[in-house]
């Protein structure tokens, strides 16, 4: 009777028993490999969004980096003049960068970087850097107007037939990180001096045959921070000084 029960429970228990036990390693080892999978697929998505990210960076340092194409300015044919070119209404008067006092800096070899719709790029030549304020002295009661100066250099230098490439735009996102990667001592060495705040930025362009002239001024509520670049080709480079033969007694 014993051995009879026994091999019941053999036949009958035993075998419910691996089923179930079989069923619980598979679910196990379903579980392990669903968590696997999971788990790759949030490492390749990862990876994914890094290189996504990568190449949007990419492609702004791309888009930022244009560099501006003097071509693309039509000729002015009767734009003439000496250097710095241009003379103030009455009221107003160049001053030194940053003083009230002088009638403006002139480098024979300088650089300035001018805006392009928002986007830097630097321009080197001969230039004129200053303020332009009101003339207190011969015109006390003047007050500085931001609407004047703007619309002064507007139809002036379109009538020599110059183009406006930015009219109070201000730089586009990244590129102040971009201009500290490619020169850190931009501000330092004074090449941002016409666009001091960053905003309310008017840059003009006029090219003849020989020269190009670009025009930049930064409006503040009392003055404006000016430049005035003039680039020629052909520029005389430095060189090095023959060797000069020593001469026998």
């Amino acid at each position: 009777m014993l051995r009879t029960n026994r091999e019941n429970l053999y036949t009958t228990i035993l075998p419910s028993m691996k089923k179930n036990i079989l069923l619980l390693l598979s679910v196990l080892l379903i579980s392990f490999a669903c968590q696997q999978n999971k788990e790759t697929a949030n490492d390749d998505s990862s990876w994914a969004d890094t290189v996504s990210t990568k190449q949007i960076d990419a492609e702004k340092t791309q888009s930022s980096d244009t560099k501006f194409d003097i071509n693309s300015i039509e000729l002015a044919e009767n734009f003439d003049g000496s250097f710095p070119y241009f003379k103030l209404p009455d009221g107003y008067m160049f001053t030194d960068p940053n003083k009230y006092h002088g009638k403006g800096e002139i480098k024979d070899v300088d650089m300035e970087y001018f805006y392009n719709h928002g986007i830097y790029f630097p321009m080197e030549g001969k230039s004129f850097k200053g303020q332009i304020r009101v003339d207190d002295e011969k015109f006390p009661d003047k007050k500085f107007s931001t609407l004047e100066v703007q619309k002064g250099f507007d139809q002036l230098i379109a009538g020599v037939g110059g183009q406006k490439i930015n009219n109070g735009e201000p730089v586009k996102s990244g590129e102040k990180d971009r201009l500290k990667g490619i020169d850190p001592n931009a501000y330092v060495n004074g090449y941002l001096h016409s666009c001091n705040n960053y905003d309310n930025v008017h840059t003009y362009v006029i090219r003849t045959t020989d020269k190009a002239v670009f025009v930049q001024y930064n409006v503040g509520s009392e003055q404006a921070n000016i430049t005035v670049l003039e680039y020629q080709a052909n520029e005389k480079d430095m060189s090095i000084t023959p060797a000069v033969e020593d001469k026998k007694p």
